[in-house]
């Protein structure tokens, strides 16, 4: 094939070896950076509201002792105003006035928002989230990437069903400060906006006590619909829900109702 010497190519000891190692150096390279990129995409997935729809129920039988419903517990999602369960369990903790207890009251049985911005930022933002943590021995909950944004804190309908847990073991006058609301929550949030979606509705014939949540932007509709059922508070029901960014909010509440009388026969009275 070479016909004159000179452009013959010239042997070089080790020069295959060395650009073999040279590729299996620069292929390994890429596979590690490949897979480290996946683990941070992955991480900073899970920070986020995912944009399809998503719910978790979970269902805690206190008279069994046990949790009867586990459907996607572990997933996390953005709180909305369920976090107010949160802020009041961290509010108790300190020493109360009457007026402090009027403030909670309105937060939770209302579902106040200002009221939820001045005890957020009174007692310490994240360091709330933070403490009822470790309070509640939570497993997956985080507090929010914008110290702000109390809603955007993360959690799971296993951890929520742990913070209801943790408030029926409180001390009767403490307990009553935060089940004392939760049973009288108004039809009419302080926003204007009907709360009595999921459990209110699905559980007529029943004792309950709910803390609700519901959010919409910031890539996604949130509608949560959480609490006790039942005579001695017997059922610890959490349904979350989330849906793409646009989804109406009356819809995305009608879905999180739909997905509790689904419920409502499998639990005994």
């Amino acid at each position: 094939m070479f016909d004159d010497e000179r452009t013959r190519p010239i042997a070089v000891p080790g020069a295959n070896r060395r650009l073999r190692l040279r590729v299996t150096v620069l292929t390994a390279f890429l596979l590690v950076t490949g897979i480290l990129g996946y683990v941070i995409f992955q991480a900073n997935a899970e920070s986020l509201p995912a944009s399809e729809e998503r719910a978790a129920t979970v269902v805690f039988d206190r008279t069994a002792g046990k949790q009867v419903i586990d459907d996607r517990g572990s997933e996390r999602f953005r709180t909305a105003s369920v976090v107010k369960l949160f802020i009041a369990l961290d509010a108790i903790t300190r020493k109360s006035s009457k007026a402090d207890e009027s403030q909670l009251y309105r937060m939770l049985a209302k579902s106040d928002d200002a009221i939820a911005n001045t005890l957020w930022t009174k007692n310490g933002g994240p360091a709330i989230v933070t403490r009822t943590v470790a309070a509640a021995g939570l497993k997956s909950t985080s507090a929010p990437a914008d110290a702000g944004r109390w809603g955007d804190t993360l959690s799971t309908a296993d951890d929520i069903a742990l913070v209801y847990r943790h408030i029926l073991k409180l001390p009767k006058a403490k307990r009553n400060v935060i089940l004392k609301p939760l049973r009288e929550a108004t039809r009419t949030a302080a926003d204007g906006f009907d709360q009595h979606f999921g459990i209110p509705t699905a559980f007529q014939d029943r004792p309950w006590a709910v803390k609700q949540g519901w959010a919409s932007g910031r890539g996604a509709v949130d509608a949560h619909t959480t609490g006790l059922v039942g005579e001695d508070d017997r059922y610890v029901v959490v349904i979350l829900s989330s849906f793409a960014e646009g989804t109406d909010l009356g819809a995305a509440t009608a879905r999180a109702t739909s997905a509790a009388v689904s419920l409502a026969p499998r639990l005994e009275k």
